[in-house]
């Protein structure tokens, strides 16, 4: 249950919030104390200098100037209280005493407080803080040490003690005591308020998004009404929904493309068996039926190869074997396999490729592009038709065309050209063989080598496929 609590974003920003002010708080504290200190320090010892420096001038006689300071007359003096009176200078923590500089002998005293001489400091003037007992209790005793100009070998020692500067700074770290729990408390019942209050368009946000799942994802979170710090989530989660709508969309398009292409052969072997079976039939009939059947099989099992190519190239589950391919042989050798098909049909199939292309690449993959492309090329040109294979090397990459003479691609069915199972209408029979996934295929390979493949075509001038190829491969990733 702890665990979770600390999960609550609430929580963790209450905590973080009445964390950051009890810091600033025992900061200022801190300051406020050290200042106060400080200063109740420097009013002591101003208050010592004053008075000794007031207490040095009364004594003073300068109508002696043998003997300006008799000893026995301000003996006479503290004790017939005519400096201050004992008992005042007792409740004000206070004395006031001569010293002897040489032996270190109390000359005369104000008040009885046992503070011990340091012979060897009260030859010069200083202060100096010292503890001694006082009815079973330490008590802390400011000095200030006074050498008396006017005479050889006395100094005056003034002294307060420290226990009302003490309890005036117990006081005060009381005072801010409790006004750390209080301000803390407020503080922690504020920040769960305001916690909550930023959590608001969040908890909306999560509505919406538990409301749209994969039979309905039309739906977007509202910009207009999110916060500024929330514009950039709002934008990405709406950018992420539109792929995903876009994904759903190919895979239902895939899905029905594919099982139309299962269906139309498996609807002939279907048809070819029970017109077969209907009647006895003749060896050279039962012959021709399961050559029709052998026929839809094969072509169910090129595409069940194909579909299992893509779901691979899709997940990565076969990546890439990157090594160094010579694109120049490739291309000549894969271009010359198209060689006796392109006389078929009459069709005069030519090559200019530049020597020593060299690319990193999966060399398959790679024969892969190029011969879809060129069987695409062939499938499409009439007769008489020509189609050419180019090849050169550009910036940091390599540039290959096939270009053919058929009769084009209209202008609207450019954008679909490399969808999976796509065909244009004139061109959808079966006599042409084929699944309409091979550019599919070839732009698949080619977005696996972080290259570009572009289609121009003008309807009855002909089409032109240019791949576009790194020289050198970085990591792999997957859109």
């Amino acid at each position: 249950m702890t665990r979770i609590r600390l999960r609550s974003l609430r929580v963790r920003l209450a905590l973080w919030g009445l964390l950051l002010l009890g810091v600033i708080q025992v900061f200022v504290s801190l300051v406020l104390v050290v200042a106060i200190s400080t200063w109740l320090e420097d009013q002591i010892n101003n208050n010592l200098l004053l008075t000794a420096n007031q207490i040095a001038s009364v004594l003073y006689d300068p109508e002696d100037l043998q003997n300006p300071l008799d000893v026995a007359d301000v003996s006479l003096q503290m004790v017939d209280n005519s400096i201050a009176t004992r008992s005042f200078l007792r409740d004000q923590r206070f004395f006031v005493r001569l010293l002897d500089t040489t032996t270190g002998e109390i000359l005369a005293a104000s008040a009885d407080y046992a503070v011990p001489v340091n012979l060897a400091r009260i030859s010069d003037t200083h202060f100096e803080t010292t503890v001694i007992p006082d009815d079973g209790t330490a008590v802390e005793i400011r000095l200030y040490n006074l050498r008396l100009s006017y005479t050889t070998r006395i100094a005056l020692q003034v002294g307060v003690s420290l226990q009302e500067m003490r309890e005036i700074q117990g006081d005060v770290l009381r005072i801010l005591s409790i006004l750390l729990v209080m301000t803390g408390t407020l503080a922690a019942l504020s920040g769960w308020f305001l916690a909550n209050r930023a959590l608001v368009p969040i908890r909306a946000m999560s509505r919406t998004a538990a409301e749209i799942n994969a039979t309905d994802l039309t739906q977007r979170l509202d910009l207009t009404s999110s916060e500024v710090e929330l514009e950039q989530l709002v934008l990405t989660f709406n950018a992420m929904l539109d792929r995903l709508e876009q994904a759903f969309q190919r895979q239902r398009q895939f899905t029905a493309d594919a099982a139309h292409e299962l269906r139309t052969p498996l609807s002939i072997m279907q048809t070819s068996l029970d017109v077969t079976l209907s009647q006895p039939r003749s060896a050279e009939e039962y012959r021709s039926a399961l050559l029709s059947v052998s026929e839809e099989v094969q072509r169910l099992s090129q595409l069940a190869s194909i579909l299992l190519m893509l779901a691979r190239t899709d997940t990565l589950e076969q990546p890439l074997e990157v090594r160094e391919v010579d694109l120049s042989q490739m291309l000549v050798t894969v271009t010359e396999q198209f060689a006796s098909l392109a006389d078929e049909k009459r069709i005069r199939l030519t090559h200019e490729i530049a020597p020593s292309l060299r690319l990193d690449g999966d060399e398959d993959q790679l024969i892969q592009i190029v011969f879809n492309l060129i069987d695409n090329a062939i499938k499409y040109t009439p007769e008489g038709g020509r189609v050419q294979v180019i090849a050169r090397s550009i910036a940091q990459a390599v540039e290959i065309q096939v270009v053919d003479s058929g009769a084009g691609i209209p202008s609207e069915e450019h954008s679909r050209i490399f969808d999976r199972f796509y065909r244009m209408n004139a061109a959808r029979n079966r006599n042409q063989g084929g699944f309409g996934l091979g550019l599919a295929i070839a732009k698949r390979i080619v977005d696996l080598h972080r290259g570009t493949i572009q289609m121009v075509s003008t309807l009855g001038q002909g089409t032109q496929f240019i791949v576009t190829l790194p020289l050198q491969q970085r990591p792999l990733y997957v859109e």
